[in-house]
């Protein structure tokens, strides 16, 4: 009896070591009093740092909360070396070895408030400066691409009027402005060098359509350009390999990179998405589901109950006095896809808009939604981002690059 128990005590901690992710590197990040805004790496060679931004005191009473030299940013790499922009300088976007950044300013001759572009390349862990520089309006959006190109809209407050492609050498490629008389919504996605740009027109525009861009993110020129009847209206977009999958008032509109309509369906605030590693599963989080949707026509294969996964200790809610949230963090495809790994973390309810998370548990799942492995990243953290590396993952938080394998 006690040597059949010894080995069922041994089977299950050798089935628990292969089903287990192992942590094979933990790198802490050097501690920092600054305010922390974003964390990015390159792609390119895995070098990873630290966005911050902190308040500069001047003494110039209540005007100072006005001024963009109130604020100090730069980026700190892993061993902690800080590069600060200059006073006022805010770091627009990032993508791998390329850098942009603004600076308002007042155009004398316009008489109105703008912003200067400016372009930086790491070079060994320093920035190089390109030598033009790029004036946009102030209120204007930058949307960074994959290949360092970059989208600027003039989008603001509901409306907008027009969108510019520009090369990552800050020269424009190409102007679109969709509607004579503006639009109310544009949202954007990127699909292997594909943007696709949805737009909707005012309530002044006669025809209840919108417009459907499909463009070279290299070139900046269309591909193809469709319209389609105005019936739902988009607050979120996914790609994932050939498809585009728009969101919005409770639906979940497709096509391909193509322009054509795969398919639709009601759907409730997908957090993210991505697609299994065969290409015929998407894998969809939201706010107290995750579901596994046929690729070919929307339909539900299974879908599982955030809270069979993650519990929350109601005692520990009633000491805390606050209101707590559990809430998913994203969705990633693991190992090639034959995993699923879902992030969830808590809110707790306090005045302002805190980024702070706490409680940050991975879940690795199987492809039936069946739990693998669950693994505590952070007590509390700001940041969490998850990048698949071949058979490993990174998941990087405020404090810490910790690398895990099967």
């Amino acid at each position: 009896m006690l040597r059949s128990i010894a080995m069922l005590i041994i089977s299950f901690t050798i089935f628990s070591n292969l089903q287990a992710q192992h942590l094979i590197k933990d790198v802490e990040l050097v501690k920092t009093k600054d305010n922390i805004i974003n964390i990015y790496q390159n792609e390119n060679t895995g070098e990873i740092f630290r966005h911050y931004s902190n308040k500069v005191n001047l003494d110039l009473g209540l005007i100072s909360e006005l001024l963009d030299e109130n604020t100090q940013e730069g980026i700190i790499w892993e061993n902690g070396k800080k590069i600060p922009f200059a006073k006022g300088e805010h770091l627009l976007a990032a993508r791998n070895d390329i850098i942009l950044t603004a600076k308002h300013m007042w155009d004398v001759e316009k008489e109105e408030s703008i912003s200067e572009v400016r372009r930086y390349t790491i070079f060994q862990r320093s920035l190089l400066e390109s030598e033009g520089v790029l004036h946009i309006a102030k209120k204007q959006t930058i949307i960074m691409l994959e290949n360092g190109n970059f989208i600027i809209t003039n989008f603001t407050d509901n409306y907008g009027t027009e969108f510019m492609i520009y090369s990552s050498n800050m020269k424009l490629l190409e102007t679109y402005k969709p509607y004579m008389l503006g639009f109310k919504n544009i949202q954007f996605a990127e699909n292997r060098n594909i943007i696709m740009a949805a737009v909707y027109p005012t309530k002044t525009h006669r025809e209840n359509t919108i417009k459907l861009y499909f463009i070279n993110s290299k070139s900046g020129r269309i591909l193809r350009k469709k319209e389609i009847y105005d019936n739902f209206s988009t607050e979120k977009m996914f790609a994932v390999n050939d498809l585009f999958i728009l969101y919005g008032e409770g639906w979940i509109n497709t096509f391909t990179k193509d322009g054509k309509s795969k398919w639709d369906r009601e759907f409730k605030e997908p957090v993210s998405v991505f697609e299994g590693d065969l290409g015929t599963y998407l894998y969809v989080v939201t706010n107290k589901k995750i579901y596994c949707l046929k690729k070919k026509n929307g339909h539900i294969k299974w879908s599982k109950k955030i809270s069979q996964y993650y519990e929350l200790n109601l005692s520990e809610k009633m000491e805390s006095v606050v209101d707590i949230t559990v809430i998913p963090l994203g969705i990633y495809s693991l190992f090639h896809g034959s995993d699923i790994g879902v992030i969830i973390g808590q809110k707790k309810g306090t005045l302002g808009k805190s980024k702070l998370r706490h409680q940050i548990i991975l879940f690795r799942l199987d492809k039936k939604g069946e739990l693998i492995d669950q693994t505590h990243l952070a007590k509390k953290s700001e940041t969490v981002t998850l990048i698949s590396e071949n058979n490993e993952f990174k998941v990087i938080t405020d404090n810490s690059v910790k690398t895990y394998t099967k």
